[in-house]
């Protein structure tokens, strides 16, 4: 059994010489410790199994009950024709006749010899028996590691593919800057090749489109830029201690003195006491203080407080609000301006769980679906969001109003909104426009990204405070200099 414990932990071994030589960047501790729990379930698992099937199981009954059987009436010659029957069954290339010669010479023993009839044919009996649960365990520990060596492969594989799609999403994720922890981590669960596709297509656009970049930056600065900063002065106080010699302690050695303190004489001034001729010697330099004796001090340490003032700059990062992000998905938007908005949508709301920022998504047509992002939502849940698509008509109102409802929440004060449309409308109601008009006085912020060349002139100008027109085409951004005017005023 040893060698069956040994052979479900090797697997342990394997698994990290797999990651060393094929996945040597997976190094987390969320990593480890998901895979951790797959080995540890894997060995559960197999063991589970190979406990509760055992195929020759009907053969293990038939060998428990016959050695029960001898140990309650010993051996006969019925009962041993009777094991080796069923050992031939459980095992047909097995060659009983050696048990069946030694019965046969007990057959053939005299009647004086036959006292000693017994013990041979319980030793006949429990040396077949010793023998078929040899042969018994000797097949079910072969069975067993084949087993083990079945299901390990399938486990290895399973595992293989769940780091091939770690690899994937590490490079999608690496192509976008963002890092492990945010939205997603090494401990992820395998998405579907579908899945991954959808992020490679939009990571795509992030990565070939000059344009998308540049409308990403510029949106990262304006969220960078709406930081306030402030000075304060921190009143704290500071303790320092000093060390000063202490005349009146005799702590520790350090040095030697001339005087006449007995108990601090040196050895070598004793020692003149030792002869007669010499201690007189002792006693001239006693009476002269002229003795060498050890020199001896103490320390102390004083403690003292200090006050002092620092000035420091703080960042508010309250006034980064939260962010909503409206994704038109309409039949208009089909193919690349979709896709675009999806991009720019992916990289907004992964910059948002970077910095902590609550992010609210709305999927729109004339429809609505909605996703909070808020951990531990993660990136199988924006895949799967993004992944939708109404293809119906446009209707940005439901959308706004969904946004505007938003906002009332406390946690969605003093929020960022930005609309990601064509703006294919005939306009917005004046409710939502009143509306909008009336979050904005309380610190909250209207963007929109127009996609194509239909442009903004059907929204009003008072809805949006800053508006850019992206054309999918040419890659360039409209009013590129009034965006960074934009940046660079500080948000009030």
């Amino acid at each position: 059994m040893q060698s069956l414990n040994n052979e479900i932990l090797k697997t342990n071994k394997i698994v990290s010489d797999l990651i060393g030589s094929d996945f040597p960047s997976f190094e987390c501790i969320e990593f480890n410790e998901k895979l951790t729990e797959k080995i540890q379930n894997w060995e559960k698992t197999t063991q589970k199994f190979l406990v509760s099937t055992n195929p020759f199981e009907k053969h293990r009954l038939k060998l428990v009950s016959s050695e029960w059987d001898f140990k309650a009436h010993g051996g006969c010659e019925e009962s041993i024709k009777g094991d080796l029957s069923d050992y031939r069954l459980f095992n047909s290339e097995v060659n009983t006749q050696f048990w069946e010669d030694k019965l046969l010479e007990l057959k053939k023993r005299s009647k004086k010899e036959s006292e000693n009839n017994q013990n041979l044919i319980d030793a006949i009996r429990r040396n077949e028996q010793e023998a078929w649960r040899k042969d018994y365990e000797k097949k079910l520990l072969e069975w067993q590691l084949n087993e083990i060596q079945t299901k390990r492969n399938a486990f290895l594989k399973d595992l293989e593919e769940w780091f091939n799609t770690l690899r994937q999403l590490q490079e999608v994720f690496d192509g976008l800057g963002i890092k492990p922890g945010v939205l997603w981590d090494l401990s992820l669960e395998t998405l579907s090749q579908q899945d991954i596709s959808f992020l490679k297509k939009w990571a795509d656009y992030l990565k070939n489109d000059k344009g998308i970049q540049q409308l990403c930056d510029l949106m990262g600065r304006l969220q960078k830029e709406a930081k306030s900063h402030r000075k304060e002065i921190i009143n704290s106080t500071l303790q320092y201690s000093i060390t000063t010699p202490d005349i009146h302690s005799n702590e520790e050695i350090v040095g030697i003195e001339l005087g006449r303190d007995l108990e601090n004489v040196i050895p070598q001034e004793l020692a003149l006491l030792s002869d007669p001729d010499v201690a007189i010697l002792f006693d001239l330099k006693y009476v002269e203080n002229r003795l060498m004796c050890f020199s001896k001090q103490g320390y102390k340490t004083e403690v003292f407080d200090e006050n002092i003032q620092q000035e420091v700059t703080v960042v508010e990062d309250d006034k980064i609000g939260p962010i909503i992000i409206c994704v038109d998905t309409s039949g208009s938007m089909s193919g690349a301006p979709e896709n675009i908005a999806k991009a720019i949508t992916l990289m907004l709301s992964s910059r948002a769980v970077a910095q902590k920022r609550k992010c609210y998504l709305i999927n729109f047509s004339t429809s609505i679906d909605t996703l909070d992002l808020t951990p531990p939502k993660g990136v199988s849940d924006l895949v799967a969001f993004l992944k939708k698509s109404f293809h119906g008509g446009t209707d940005v109102a439901p959308a706004l109003h969904e946004g505007l409802r938003m906002m009332s929440d406390s946690d969605y004060k003093k929020a960022d909104l930005l609309v990601i449309s064509d703006f294919v409308l005939n306009g917005l109601p004046s409710s939502i426009v009143a509306m909008c008009q009336k979050q904005r006085n309380e610190e909250n912020r209207f963007f929109a990204l127009s996609i194509g060349s239909f442009g903004m002139h059907r929204v009003a100008d008072n809805v949006f405070d800053q508006n850019w027109i992206y054309n999918p085409n040419s890659g360039g951004i409209s009013e590129i200099n009034n965006v960074l005017e934009w940046v660079s005023k500080p948000r009030s």
